[in-house]
């Protein structure tokens, strides 16, 4: 408990830290303030409490008794957008529309698995993965959390949210187990997220040369500004990106195939998937990237294999970003 709510205090810090960083730029008012704050806040409690097991097990019975509770959840995410739009004005119906949908859909797909503990996929997993992926990557969202001031959106809601999302459906609608989502580093955790990415680093860096993917192009970086952006990437990136590839998806394909040694061809598949997730990066079709994010795959699945736990993946997986950002 100690530790759930040192992350809450946390991250409850970063919010106001993002906020702060956004409106230090733009001229708002106190109202406009206090409604992305508040908007801010409540997606981050649901993204820090989710990662409780006491509140799954809360959300699990809720699901499991009544299917309009199942279905009724994750429409809360719409609680802080419409604080959100209300204080902004930027409300619009279809958007709102479209965020209610998104929640939705991957429950509803697997509402039907809400009261049994199924271990392999079928189509419906595929399905309800196929929803909580694609819209984000595709645009779809991208009028939402529309930001007055500016053409672009405040993007970091719509990662947080999708995690709200799919770990909702998989993890308390579907039951499924060993997803191992975690923000906070415990154990051996660091220790082997470090290994993974100093690994990955001694054959990342000269296959990236030799594709030309990558060039040195070192700078001098403040300290503030590593930790800020490696915080950031971890929590808006690195996550996300995890829960889905690594908790979801490589968890799934290990239940799902029973061929090889174990784990193995899951974690191949959930890499290639990972590494072709890339494609649509300029210049497309972008190749060169999907190469090397097959390969980073393969060390943040393994992470994931040898903790069960996002946090040690999602700690290669920022530590690799962060690398390439400031001096790749």
């Amino acid at each position: 408990m100690k530790r759930f709510g040192l992350g809450v205090i946390l991250l409850l810090i970063l919010a106001a830290l993002a906020d702060w960083l956004v409106l230090e730029r733009v001229p708002v008012n106190a109202f406009q303030f206090g409604a992305l704050f508040a908007a801010t806040a409540l997606v981050l409690g649901a993204f820090v409490a989710l990662t409780d097991p006491a509140v799954i097990r809360v959300l699990r019975e809720w699901a499991g008794n009544s299917p309009m509770a199942a279905l009724g959840l994750p429409l809360l995410i719409l609680v802080p957008y419409l604080i959100y739009a209300a204080g902004t004005r930027t409300f619009a119906p279809i958007p709102a529309l479209k965020l209610a949908a998104y929640a939705l859909a991957p429950a509803a797909l697997l509402l039907p698995d809400r009261s049994r503990a199924r271990q392999g996929a079928n189509a419906r997993d595929w399905l309800a993965m196929a929803c909580l992926a694609v819209p984000i990557p595709a645009h779809w969202l991208a009028d939402v959390w529309v930001w007055p001031y500016g053409p672009q959106d405040l993007y970091f809601f719509l990662p947080l949210g999708s995690v709200c999302v799919g770990v909702y459906a998989f993890v308390a609608v579907r039951n499924l187990e060993d997803v191992g989502y975690s923000l906070l580093w415990r154990g051996g955790d660091a220790l082997i997220g470090i290994r993974n990415w100093a690994m990955f680093s001694a054959l990342g860096i000269p296959l990236g040369y030799a594709l030309h993917f990558i060039h040195f192009h070192g700078h001098r970086v403040s300290a503030a500004d590593l930790v800020a952006d490696f915080l950031g990437i971890y929590l808006t990136i690195a996550i996300p990106e995890e829960v889905f590839f690594r908790g979801i998806l490589q968890n799934l394909l290990e239940k799902s195939i029973r061929q090889g040694p174990p784990g193995r061809y899951a974690l191949l598949v959930a890499s290639a998937i990972f590494g072709a997730s890339h494609f649509h990066h300029p210049p497309v079709p972008n190749w060169r990237y999907c190469i090397m994010a097959t390969v980073a795959g393969i060390f943040y699945g393994l992470a994931y294999q040898r903790r069960r736990r996002t946090s040690a993946s999602a700690l290669t997986h920022a530590l690799v970003d962060t690398l390439w950002h400031f001096w790749f």
